[in-house]
């Protein structure tokens, strides 16, 4: 396994911003790009890595809670300076939305499929990647079912039912979600607000048909997570079937950084290998 130098560093650098993002001061071989996609109404901001030629293969970047971060920067440099134009999402209209009604997720998690949908219109190479940690996981998973250009997924500490993982994370702000939730509108257990979420949450990746199984697709597995439960990381597995599973015995956190410490080059070959069945 490569031994990329930034990561001897990772304990000093990279462990306390994971979450809420840290611009990397290396020297680039590749060019790097802000760029603002969409119409005034609905706008998607990406940090595009191109590489060094026109390029025939491409690869989106969903980040987790808190939004970009060094390891998902990591990740850009690392595939675009293998070929890959990469594009992270950073943001879109309507990510940030806080409120405590049960339609919330719909909107949240529609828009970040429009915002997808954004991005793909301005790629134009025919092989496209999607990687996903966290919530960027999560979205990646309903993108396997919704997102036609999409080759191939791999999903870093996702799981589904998304409103298992709602209604089960030990995440602060799910946990205060729930509190309100269950104040507002009298749920007594989980149960009830399980059902009351089933009605209001449309976009379950179990529940969207069968298209991701024209993907290749790929899992990292925290076995002791309490933020996207392991539970539903294994029922998304069992659902999905995917050719690519490894598994860390770690929580949510330690999860998102074994997989890029260990097996960055995992997730590496996990693309090339199905662009070379193309």
């Amino acid at each position: 396994m490569k031994t990329n130098p930034f990561k001897l560093f990772l304990p000093l650098l990279a462990l306390p911003p994971l979450f809420f993002g840290c611009a990397s001061k290396a020297t680039r071989d590749y060019e790097t790009t802000e760029i603002t996609l969409g119409k005034a109404d609905f706008q998607v901001r990406i940090s595009k890595y191109s590489a060094d030629k026109p390029s025939k293969k491409s690869l989106l970047i969903m980040p987790p809670t808190g939004g970009t971060n060094f390891i998902d920067r990591s990740y850009a440099r690392r595939f675009s300076k293998s070929g890959y134009d990469v594009y992270i999402l950073d943001g879109w209209s309507g990510m940030n939305e806080q409120a405590t009604d049960l339609e919330l997720h719909q909107r949240l998690y529609t828009n970040a499929q429009k915002a997808i949908r954004i991005v793909l219109d301005h790629i134009k190479s025919p092989y496209i990647g999607l990687l996903g940690t966290s919530v960027g996981a999560l979205h990646g998973a309903v993108a396997a079912s919704t997102q036609d250009r999409i080759n191939s997924v791999f999903i870093i500490v996702g799981g589904a039912p998304i409103a298992e993982v709602i209604i089960t994370s030990d995440q602060k702000a799910m946990v205060e979600l729930k509190k309100a939730r269950k104040e507002r509108y009298q749920f007594k257990t989980d149960e009830e607000y399980r059902l009351a979420l089933d009605k209001a949450f449309q976009l379950e990746p179990m529940k969207l048909g069968n298209q991701y199984q024209n993907k290749a697709l790929g899992m990292a597995i925290a076995l002791e997570d309490e933020t996207v439960p392991t539970m539903t990381q294994v029922q998304l597995k069992n659902f999905w079937k995917p050719t690519k599973v490894v598994n860390y015995t770690s929580g949510h956190f330690w999860g998102i950084i074994k997989t890029w410490w260990y097996d960055e080059d995992i997730v590496y070959d996990f693309f090339e290998e199905h662009l070379s069945k193309k």
